[in-house]
């Protein structure tokens, strides 16, 4: 790890890149990589790290994070802690490719054990917010920043919630530059 006085700010990907839009999150860093940032800026690929992603947290736990993940919105969902950028007015209708700014600070609002019955969903083998909330009570400490998730949306023509591909559907592809452009805002 590089050297953590100077670093201020951690920029996460998570996901699976064997599940398709699933993956975002990495796909994003890797293009992310390409680009110029400052210096207090690491970013970090946790792919589907799960609790390893804790040494991580612990690390970095005075710095700002902003995690990108895939999320799962229901089509018509409404839920007023979730705020899509791609609009000037909150949403009532969500859709696949849509983009959320959600302050980590929500997360630890509506995070529940049950949270897997509800509409807001990651799918890695342990959870994001799974992991966000047991650091938390480990630690005492709440980190703070942001998550970008991007909504992939329901299921494909076959039913399937995800499809084992390494590629990234057309739509979802197109949102990494407004992801980045995202990211350097809030760096």
């Amino acid at each position: 790890m590089k050297n953590t006085d100077r670093i201020k700010t951690i920029i996460l990907g998570v996901g699976n890149i064997l599940l398709g839009d699933e993956g975002i999150g990495v796909h994003t860093i890797k293009k992310l990589t390409e680009e110029k940032l400052p210096h207090h800026a690491l970013i970090v690929d946790g792919s589907t790290a799960g609790f390893r992603l804790l040494t991580i947290f612990e690390t970095y736990k005075n710095c700002k994070f902003i995690i990108i993940d895939a999320i799962k919105i229901s089509y018509g969902a409404t839920d007023s802690l979730i705020f899509s950028i791609n609009t000037k007015n909150k949403k009532t209708i969500h859709q696949k490719g849509d983009i959320y700014l959600i302050p980590l600070s929500d997360l630890y609002n509506i995070t529940r054990s049950e949270y897997y019955t509800n509409d807001f969903i990651s799918f890695h083998q342990t959870g994001l917010m799974d992991v966000i909330k047991l650091f938390s009570l480990t630690h005492n400490v709440k980190i703070s920043g942001y998550l970008i998730g991007v909504n992939i949306g329901e299921k494909d023509k076959a039913g399937n919630e995800t499809a084992f591909s390494v590629k990234l559907s057309p739509i979802i592809k197109r949102k990494i530059p407004e992801i980045i452009k995202l990211i350097k805002k809030h760096l």
